[in-house]
């Protein structure tokens, strides 16, 4: 990072090279560092609005900018305060999702804006794959009645993908025409545009201290929403929240959350988009996560209901024999007796088998026992202490401003005593897993809890293939990937091979798989289960993907390449050119077979000349494993 006086020079002296201002109508003109993307920052009539081109062509029409803080909008009547300032950023930092380091390059610019003589700011960050937008509040702010942050799309949109609205994110995903997109309700974001050329995602990142944000369609644009706070909420820290490392501060000032589009020309170029997460301050200096691994985990509630004490060390020596690194003790644990012995000893016992087995243990727990700082604290501290190495809290209220801070907060005392965290009941990320690398995953999706028989829920086919384009786009799923109960399968039309597909494509640091283990062991393809990775070198979004007809990724983890496959609703037959391996190599492919609870399996040597053909059923799929 640049300090600001030399962003200033460089500005004034540079301009033409990426950056520029000028007083008047025309407050600010930024370019990314490669020169792909400009976004513009204007008033228009007195409202503060900006645009983005992506090259020559506009890919944000002009959008409505600007907040009601304390009764004053602050995007009507607005003109600049004071020069602008300009800094650089450009490093790099590891992570765990679709490829091993991240890129963090762009340019920023600090506006200090006037509206009405109420002076605040407007923080502007370019990337070459997207735009980012934060509000410095005005001091001594103390309510937000409304935001008016916008989207403004071109009206040649093809597709757009998007998910209905859930207080936990648990409502089905779609891609449709942009017609057919609900008008003035709540959605739930992220939300991705296909144009003819190319795709944007808008979302938001670094959310410490502000309610949820949600979206809804006016026309062709987007404006955001905080269904948990429709009539506004109170700018305050929560006491026993105000020592925590992340504070809804950016360097020093109190702000908002960024408002975020990611703009690629391809699928995969926005799949591996790193601008969450750059937006995300890095982890408090000295803080070791070394400890954090990620890993497979087996789970039983799905499968079995509540944890029995009798059956964990089954459960722990499956989850050996499949070298898998984790088990989950879901709901139910405590309800546990026995020999005298309360719940949290017979927790211990069973944590202590899986340790002496290789094992290591996540524990569930519903978040009413922990609603405040000091509970919360005292309960992870006795979690830790019998040797768990996680923790998966549930059923969290809805996401006010002062919930934000519980999270916050989860995540800091997780951080501290050294403990994985999963939120489930949950809402999205927001790219905090760059501070917080322990945040490893959390559902925040409607994923395979809602196809299970007992509950007579049933996912329909093309929810699962506009999944990578919406919720997950924020971030790693829970989704519980990989049903291969036969009786499952049939509710809902999926294949074998199209459920593997989901633990490939689907991103999940630690990936919790739903079946009974005796699946798992019993399955013809039990050494690819042993084998398959849960984070990534490299990922390619191959070319025959369609935003909810079919996807196709392929992945690398070392010298290894994965190929998963999920189809939606309709019978189709897909190309896969194998240009992305480097020199010939042996392969297993999984293809649906003629029952869904079966697959042909083909074993052979394949080279980067080659193009298979695929043909898949209607929820069906295909796996490969190229080594």
């Amino acid at each position: 990072m640049v300090n600001k006086m030399w962003g200033r020079a460089c500005m004034l002296l540079c301009a033409c090279t990426w950056g520029s201002y000028a007083e008047g109508d025309n407050l600010l003109r930024l370019c990314s560092p490669g020169k792909n993307i400009e976004v513009c920052v204007d008033t228009d009539g007195g409202q503060l609005v900006y645009s983005v081109k992506k090259g020559k062509v506009e890919v944000l029409e002009a959008s409505r900018l600007g907040l009601v803080v304390d009764g004053k909008d602050l995007g009507q009547n607005v003109s600049l305060a004071a020069e602008p300032e300009v800094e650089k950023f450009k490093t790099e930092y590891p992570l765990f999702g679709h490829h091993a380091m991240a890129s963090d390059k762009a340019v920023e610019a600090m506006l200090p804006l006037s509206a009405d003589g109420v002076r605040y700011g407007l923080v502007v960050r370019v990337y070459d794959d997207g735009v980012a937008v934060r509000y410095v509040l005005p001091e001594n702010a103390r309510r937000i009645e409304r935001e008016h942050t916008a989207w403004n799309v071109p009206r040649n949109v093809k597709k757009v993908a998007w998910a209905g609205y859930d207080i936990g994110y648990e409502k089905e995903a779609y891609v449709t025409r942009m017609d057919e997109m609900p008008e003035n309700e709540y959605v739930c974001g992220p939300l991705t545009v296909e144009l003819p050329e190319g795709y944007m995602t808008f979302t938001e990142a670094d959310c410490e201290d502000f309610p949820d944000m949600a979206f809804s369609r006016s026309g062709n644009g987007f404006k955001s929403c905080f269904p948990s706070s429709e009539k506004g909420w109170d700018i305050k820290r929560l006491p026993d929240e105000s020592e925590k490392v992340l504070a809804g501060k950016y360097k020093g000032k109190d702000v908002s959350p960024w408002r975020c589009a990611i703009i690629a020309s391809d699928l995969t170029g926005l799949v591996n988009s790193d601008l969450l997460t750059n937006l995300c301050p890095s982890p408090e200096e000295g803080r070791d996560f070394s400890w954090v691994k990620p890993g497979r985990c087996l789970w039983q509630w799905w499968s079995v209901g509540a944890p029995r004490y009798e059956d964990q060390k089954a459960w722990f020596d499956a989850a050996a024999e499949l070298s898998w690194e984790y088990y989950l003790i879901d709901d139910g644990w405590r309800n546990w007796h026995k020999d005298g012995k309360d719940q949290w000893e017979l927790l211990k016992e069973v944590i202590d088998y899986g340790r002496s087995v290789g094992v290591k243990s996540l524990v569930w727990v519903n978040s009413n026992e922990m609603r405040d700082a000091k509970s919360r604290r005292a309960y992870l501290e006795r979690v830790k202490a019998i040797g768990a190495s996680g923790i998966k809290i549930d059923f969290i209220p809805t996401a006010t401003a002062e919930i934000m801070q519980w999270y916050m907060g989860g995540m800091q005392d997780c951080a501290e005593l050294g403990l994985l965290l999963n939120f489930h009941g949950s809402v999205k990320p927001t790219g905090l897993s760059r501070t917080y690398p322990n945040d490893i995953t959390r559902e925040a999706v409607r994923g395979n809890e809602y196809q299970i028989r007992r509950y007579r829920r049933v996912l329909p086919q093309a929810h699962y293939v506009a999944l990578p384009f919406t919720r997950l786009m924020a971030g790693p799923a829970d989704v519980t990937p990989v049903t291969l109960n036969p009786e499952e399968l049939a509710t809902g039309g999926y294949s074998w091979a199209h459920e593997f597909a989901q633990a490939i494509v689907f991103l999940s640091p630690v990936t919790h798989f739903s079946d009974h283990y005796s699946y798992y062991l019993e399955s013809p393809f039990v050494d690819l289960l042993k084998a398959v990775p849960t984070v990534w070198d490299e990922t390619l979004v191959l070319p025959c993907t369609e935003m909810g007809e079919v996807v196709a990724y392929a992945r690398r983890k070392g010298k290894e390449w994965w190929i998963g496959v999920m189809n939606g609703d309709k019978e189709r037959e897909i190309e896969i050119p194998l240009d992305f391996l480097k020199k010939k190599k042996q392969a297993v492919f999984l293809h649906d077979g003629k029952e869904l609870a079966s697959v042909v399996r083909e074993e052979r040597e394949v080279s980067k000349k080659e193009v298979l053909k695929v043909k898949l059923r209607a929820g069906g799929g295909f796996v490969g494993r190229c080594y």
